[in-house]
Order: C-alpha cells, then structure tokens, then sequence
C-alpha cells in the first residue's frame, strides 16, 4: 500500500473553490437514486449542522463507503466539508 499523493492545483481550480467551506460530522444520510427532474442521479444527501447538504452524481464507492459508516455497530463517522450553497466539496469516512 502506497501513501496518498497530495495534488498541486491549478490556478483555474483554485478560483473555482468556495469562498466559504463549513465542516461538520454527517448524523443522517440518503441517497436519491433516480431524481425529479432527470439529471442528478446518485445524489448523496448528508445532514450536517442541522442543514441538508448534498454531492451530485456520487461515485458507486463512495455510496458504499458512506452507508457502511450508518451501518448499525459501525464505529466510522463521515466528515463533511461544504459551501455555501450546501454542496459537499470535500468528505472523509473515518475512525472517530
């Protein structure tokens, strides 16, 4: 197993970041599997700080991951970095 490699950034993309990025643990989760109106499939909905937040088009693994966190006798947590506009920018499954 190999360590993680940081990736240096773009200029580009570090415009494009929030302004504003609140973290917070995940106490809730769902997953919306076939949206209305068509478009966002696999939106992961996380409720963290008292506010909904959500990741569209989330990857198979990362569903996964998240549902294995909730999972009755899990010892996981999810962490949640989000914008503004309540989208997730950033979340880690993690040991507390």
């Amino acid at each position: 197993m190999t360590s993680p490699k940081l990736q240096k950034m773009t200029a580009d993309q570090l415009k494009a970041m929030p302004a504003a990025v609140t973290i917070g643990i995940a106490t809730q989760f769902w997953v919306e599997l076939i949206s209305l109106p068509p478009g966002n499939n696999n939106r992961l909905w996380l409720f963290v700080n008292n506010t909904w937040t959500n990741h569209p088009n989330a990857a198979v693994g990362l569903l996964a991951s998240v549902q294995a966190a909730f999972a009755t006798g899990s010892n996981l947590e999810v962490e949640v970095w989000y914008d503004d506009a309540g989208t997730i920018v950033g979340l880690v499954v993690r040991t507390p």
